[in-house]
């Protein structure tokens, strides 16, 4: 084996082993959530559960926030991926239509029942959640400028907090409907009142308005 085999290998090795770690750190921190609620998901609790130093635990994640919303934030990331890549005129309401073609994972709405249910007797909940909402708006946000250079940022941001507005309702919704049962005619469920979230919410859209030139005194 050439020493640029060698190389490739053990760098896959380590990346492996990253991945796993973090996959760990991520499941213990939703395991105090869904044991102890979110005031007991510290940096030395998770770690200790993980069987990983301190150290370890922020040399993947700097803040305590981030191990929570680490599976949210990839999803996110994966929708928005494909949303750039549609055509570029296209309307809006047709790609964001268009990527939410299949329900969200068990996982992740099992997680959101939790912080939901969790958010009106829980101050740390709450925090959660709003630090969540605004991290996942600006990734909407940023794939809506991506899509369309020259849109207007205003316009990506309004757009942005709506998509994420009407996500979260119909989430609600869903939980109310299901009574918080994940499982695949729920997920099915959730996909159908995301979408009806988002009909509703595109009767008010119009084209992408460009950025208004600088004017200069």
């Amino acid at each position: 084996m050439s020493t640029k085999d060698t190389s490739c290998v053990i760098g896959g090795l380590r990346e492996r082993n990253r991945q796993r770690t973090a996959a760990r750190l991520e499941r213990a921190a939703w395991e105090l959530v869904a044991e102890q609620g979110f005031d007991a998901v510290t940096a030395d609790a998770v770690a200790e559960r993980a069987e990983v130093s301190r150290r370890t635990f922020f040399n993947y994640f700097p803040r305590v926030e981030m191990v929570l919303n680490e599976r949210m934030r990839s999803t996110i990331a994966a929708l928005a991926e494909r949303y750039v890549a549609r055509p570029a005129d296209e309307p809006v309401h047709a790609s964001l239509t268009a990527v939410l073609d299949e329900p969200f994972g068990a996982d992740l709405l099992e997680k959101a029942v939790l912080v939901l249910g969790q958010a009106s007797g829980s101050v740390a909940a709450r925090h959660f959640l709003v630090e969540t909402q605004l991290a996942e708006t600006a990734q909407v946000e940023q794939a809506l400028l991506d899509h369309t250079p020259g849109t207007d940022p205003m316009y990506a941001q309004v757009v942005a907090r709506a998509v994420m507005g009407a996500g979260y309702a119909a989430t609600e919704a869903w939980i109310e409907q299901s009574g918080g049962v994940v499982d695949e005619a729920s997920r099915r469920l959730h996909l159908d009142l995301l979408r009806q979230a988002f009909a509703h919410l595109f009767t008010a859209f119009s084209s992408p308005a460009t950025a208004t030139p600088s004017r200069k005194s």
